[in-house]
């Protein structure tokens, strides 16, 4: 990768692939995009994610389109995308990037909050002293006054570094530098959230404003959904999204509607992270003023799931006097696990609590204890723990199931709704929305979307129509759709799907490609490259529905488990569970790494 422009740190996007360097198109283009440029190049926080071909047009290939990063990859190849060269783009449309260049953020919730560090003599060091300037080289607005400072983590092994500033530079390096050698205590910033909810009943719901240029505007209710509301509730520190409000929900703003057609993927750090018109581009007026209720609208202890597999299991944390604490695991029982999922929407607790460990934390110990008819957390009693507390975790049964099906994945889609299951119609009903199903119930990657009741038809409502997923949503709740119970179906068009149950692939740039994992001994397990070659690949394949195996190989990430599974075929079964599976335990020295494939299957690329 390199950027085509006036510094190494800014400029066109363009990709090296088949020998060529080639750009990338805007479509979909955002800062969580450029997020993940800067950082592969080293060239510091992202500024601008820049389109329209702003640093002029390239030459010969078109090679990416519609990425789409969450801004956690290593490399914009490892973002979902269109295969190499499909796209529908000119290179008037050609993306570009501004990076800082020597300065990077590091640990913080957002690209306005965290530990300093200074590119300098080409190699990253910390800052050991104030670095307010940051904030405007960065454009983060104002810095926090805190009686505390934050604790963002150490730059352990970097050298130190000490700015003197006057205090009206406009970029840290026109500061005077000098090496630091003392205990340096790194420096860090925190500033001002760019949004607010406005007329709800708490400071966790009502009507979503942000805040540009000096001042504070709406947000259009166009594609507003689920993914939008969860990045709204992160960066409001709310907790989980529980609902989406529209048509100015919380009554109408004044003066201007900052973002319209906003189309996030749920994992940036920002709103105003994800792709939208661009601030002040619209067509709407404040009658469409977006809104949201997130699950911190519980009084003075918002709760939060932390480092779960979906938006209803992680780690119990609660907001109390002030800050965020984690609850204790011995102060924790079946009444507290049902307060809580049926709180967050989430159905009933699951059985056997104890299996699901999402992992501890340094956060303060908490006691939370639930009596009597109550419906939220902030109405059992919370206080301090003292002495030794091992944080909870919780997993939820999403209320959704399968009815009639073959086995535990495969059947008739219904959701819970208002105590009721009812049916999903089957009108626009695809392999992305039969994902989001798959995911959710743990039943591994979608095969086939059924529609025209093939598993039968169902009884009673019909509670959602015209889903509309992007395939990465944790529940089908989530996708963007019309309200609950509002179709023009009848149940001959129930709709259905079929899951691969006891496979899966990870990682990959569609359903048909990446690591591959097994359902075995009631979890899932990777399989590991101990002689995985294109037999194993190709039962892999047509397990999958993938077609035939291309490649045993593939660069889709690694698990952080060191106990998985060995796997041999004689390359003719229907399916992995007819191969041998053996437990196999690799060691932390090791090079063995997971078994990938690549099928020449390509019905269902992930958008």
């Amino acid at each position: 990768i390199r950027l085509v422009g006036p510094s190494r740190c800014a400029g066109r996007v363009e990709i090296y692939h088949d020998d060529v360097w080639g750009t990338v198109c805007d479509d979909h283009w955002s800062i969580a995009n450029a997020e993940v440029v800067c950082r592969e190049l080293n060239c510091g926080i992202v500024m601008e994610a820049k389109k329209s071909a702003f640093f002029g047009e390239g030459t010969h290939e078109i090679w990416l389109d519609d990425v789409q990063c969450n801004g956690k990859e290593t490399s914009i190849t490892k973002c979902q995308h269109k295969p190499f060269g499909i796209n529908n783009c000119g290179h008037s449309e050609d993306a570009g990037v501004v990076c800082s260049e020597h300065i990077r953020i590091l640990n913080g919730t957002s690209r306005c909050n965290g530990r300093v560090e200074l590119f300098q003599d080409g190699q990253w060091k910390r800052v050991c002293s104030k670095a307010d300037v940051v904030c405007r080289e960065i454009s983060c607005g104002s810095p926090v006054v805190q009686a505390a400072t934050q604790y963002f983590g150490e730059g352990q092994g970097l050298h130190g570094v000490k700015a003197n500033c006057v205090g009206n530079e406009t970029s840290i390096s026109s500061c005077v530098m000098q090496d630091f050698r003392e205990t340096c205590i790194d420096a860090t910033i925190s500033y001002s959230k760019p949004i607010r909810l406005i007329n709800g009943t708490s400071r966790c719901s009502g009507r979503v404003e942000v805040y540009y240029e000096g001042q504070w505007g709406t947000v259009c209710d166009d594609k507003w959904g689920m993914q939008e509301a969860a990045v709204t509730c992160r960066e409001m520190n709310c907790g989980n999204a529980l609902a989406v409000k529209y048509k100015a929900f919380y009554g109408k703003g004044q003066d201007q509607v900052w973002l319209d057609d906003i189309d996030c993927t749920g994992d940036e750090k920002s709103l105003s992270n994800c792709p939208h018109r661009g601030f002040g581009e619209h067509d709407c007026d404040h009658h469409e003023d977006a809104g949201v209720v997130c699950s911190g609208n519980i009084c003075s202890n918002n709760v939060r799931l932390i480092n779960g597999t979906d938006s209803c299991s992680g780690r119990v944390e609660v907001f109390y006097n002030g800050r965020w604490g984690k609850i204790c695991s011995n102060s924790w029982g079946g009444t507290e696990a049902t307060v809580l999922c049926k709180e967050l929407s989430c159905g009933s607790p699951k059985k056997n609590q104890d299996v699901f460990t999402f992992g501890d934390s340094p956060l303060a110990g908490l006691i939370s204890r639930c009596s009597g008819n109550v419906s939220s957390i902030s109405q059992c009693v919370v206080d301090e723990h003292i002495g030794k507390c091992e944080g909870v975790s919780i997993a939820c049964n999403p209320p959704i199931r399968l009815v009639n099906g073959t086995d535990r994945c495969s059947g008739r889609v219904e959701v819970l709704h208002d105590g009721q299951w009812g049916t999903v119609c089957d009108d626009e009903w695809d392999i992305r929305d039969a994902q989001v199903v798959c995911r959710a119930l743990d039943c591994g990657s979608a095969q086939t979307a059924k529609t025209a009741a093939y598993f039968g038809q169902g009884q009673g409502d019909i509670w959602l129509d015209d889903m509309n997923c992007i395939g990465n949503e944790s529940s089908l709740l989530h996708c963007y759709r019309p309200p609950f119970g509002e179709n023009n179906c009848g149940h001959g068009e129930d709709a259905g799907v079929i899951c691969s149950a006891n496979l899966r692939l990870i990682n990959g740039t569609d359903t048909c490609s990446g690591r591959v994992e097994i359902y075995n001994g009631g979890h899932w397990s990777s399989v590991y490259n101990v002689n995985f070659g294109m037999n194993e690949a190709a039962v892999v394949c047509r397990d999958m529905n993938c077609g035939d195996a291309v490649k045993a190989t593939g660069s889709f990430g690694q698990s952080v488990d060191l106990r998985g599974l060995k796997m041999s075929c004689s390359g003719t079964e229907r399916s992995v569970t007819q191969c041998t599976l053996r437990e196999y335990t690799r060691n932390r020295s090791d090079r063995i790494q997971e078994a990938s494939v690549q099928c020449s299957g390509t019905c269902c690329v992930k958008y």
